[in-house]
């Protein structure tokens, strides 16, 4: 396949270098609002910061004590289901003699700032006012999602999103550069994507939007080779301490085989239909809809050539993140993550009626949260295995877990048994088919707000292009300005 021929970026116009000048506060100011931003997000945090949540005592504190106990050489043999890259800033805390609970979740903290930081340069990549761009930077920071999945629950959904948004901003400058300058942005966008999914493989959920970008050659194909590449060099390390290749490799084919609900706390389209025994056949349909659906998309784009933008490619890259986790099944509770923070910046590019779409999901996440953290993980929100057991040294600490839950240390991608509603039972695991895995009402009510959002994203993708058609004919006089 050639190479893309791009088009030099427009110089600056005299009226946007004015605009820049005029909405651009002093050095000092900029990097106080930040600052102030960045406390209060950490204050924020503090206040959660000594939760236990079962995940972190059945797998992530076992993790720790692992690559305490046995260094670097812990890698020879498999103790967790996680890529790693993540085992490697375990490791770094333990070599820094840092408590494994506060170290664990200020890994994920960090990672809400460099996330907030790449919200923030795709925002600029729209408006010269700084004022939106800390408006999408303090946003970002304090969702509550977002607080609750590093502060408050201990996970790492940050650390591949913030990669994944770094992806995007170079996709997105890769459409405003120069020729040279767009290719070596292409390539620093799958490097990105390539670090992403080194740490989780949910990074693939925006993939979609790369493949559109290849065929409407718009990336240079062997920028593609970034991703594989990086992906080994990050499991580099481990290899050369002992780590099997064939465990290196098949990570998330061992993830991916572990559990056979159809959803597993996840407001998606399967808490919506009352199914009931082996409906595996549901699982496989929804696949199937899924990639329809790319297919559909990427023949249209193919037909009608619309314009690819810096805009098209955040929409393409939003409804992506949400229309895949929302139609395929054994999805998890937090496998929306991205789209929580994509939904977020592209309201940044939108009208202001689109701001619902963010709005829709925030909830619906909320919601999750809520399900889950008093469900299956036992927090303080008044739910099953609340209370005490919840903190550090409360009573019965740990007990809430028999290896059932999550198919036993070591399998699948924890989240336990997807919240209040679900069978309790964990993992389905071998030939026995899909079964249901739905929740109560509540899930489908999220699930409801996060169909109605996955509406508005798809909607919004087409607006993009519509806009984008008109802008290019009352420019050029054809709406086809960016076709190859």
């Amino acid at each position: 396949m050639a190479s893309p021929t791009l088009a030099p970026a427009p110089p600056a116009s005299a009226e946007h270098t004015a605009e820049a000048a005029r909405t651009t506060p002093p050095r000092w100011l900029r990097w106080a609002t930040l600052i102030t931003l960045i406390v209060v997000a950490l204050v924020i945090r503090m206040q959660f910061l000594d939760i236990e949540t079962l995940d972190y005592r059945a797998f992530l504190s076992r993790w720790y004590e692992t690559l305490d106990t046995q260094g670097f050489g812990a890698f020879r043999e498999k103790f967790a289901d996680y890529n790693y890259p993540y085992l490697y800033l375990i490791w770094i805390l333990t070599a820094l003699n840092m408590p494994a609970l506060i170290g664990i979740k200020a890994i994920s903290i960090a990672f809400d700032v460099l996330m907030a930081f790449f919200a923030y340069r795709i925002v600029a990549l729209r408006t010269p006012r700084f004022s939106l761009r800390a408006l999408a930077f303090g946003i970002v920071l304090l969702l509550p999602s977002v607080i609750a999945n590093s502060a408050y629950w201990g996970q790492a959904d940050a650390i591949y999103s913030a990669f994944v948004l770094g992806g995007v901003y170079f996709l997105m400058r890769a459409m405003r550069a120069t020729p040279q300058s767009s290719r070596m942005n292409s390539i620093w966008a799958c490097v990105m994507f390539g670090v992403a999914i080194a740490f989780k493989l949910q990074a693939v959920f925006v993939m979609p939007a790369l493949l559109w970008l290849l065929i409407r050659r718009r990336l240079p194909w062997y920028s593609l080779l970034a991703i594989p590449i990086v992906y080994v060099l990050l499991d580099l390390p481990a290899l050369v301490a002992g780590a099997p290749w064939h465990e290196a490799l098949t990570v998330y084919l061992d993830q991916t085989g572990s559990y056979q609900q159809l959803t597993l706390g996840a407001a998606n389209l399967y808490q919506l239909i009352p199914v009931s025994g082996d409906v595996t056949w549901l699982a496989h349909l929804g696949i199937a809809v899924a990639a329809a659906i790319i297919v559909a998309f990427l023949v249209w784009s193919v037909w009608k050539r619309p314009a690819v933008t810096p805009t098209s490619i955040l929409a393409v890259a939003t409804a992506s993140s949400v229309l895949v986790p929302f139609l395929l099944p054994a999805m998890h509770d937090r496998y929306f993550y991205t789209a929580e923070i994509l939904s977020v910046v592209l309201a940044f590019y939108l009208p202001l009626r689109f701001v619902l779409i963010p709005v829709l999901i925030q909830a619906a996440a909320i919601g999750v949260y809520h399900a889950s953290l008093t469900g299956d993980q036992g927090q303080l929100m008044g739910g099953p295995g609340g209370g005490a057991a919840a903190r550090p040294g409360g009573p019965g600490g740990g007990a809430a877990f028999d290896g059932t839950v999550a198919g036993g240390p070591g399998r699948g991608d924890r989240g336990a048994s997807s919240g209040p509603g679900s069978s309790g039972q964990g993992p389905s695991r071998g030939d026995d088919g899909y079964s249901s895995g739905r929740g109560n009402a509540a899930l489908s009510i999220y699930a409801s707000m996060m169909g109605l959002a996955a509406l508005g994203v798809v909607y919004a993708v087409f607006d993009v292009v519509r806009r984008g058609r008109a802008r290019n004919e009352r420019d050029t006089g054809s709406p086809f300005r960016n076709r190859p």
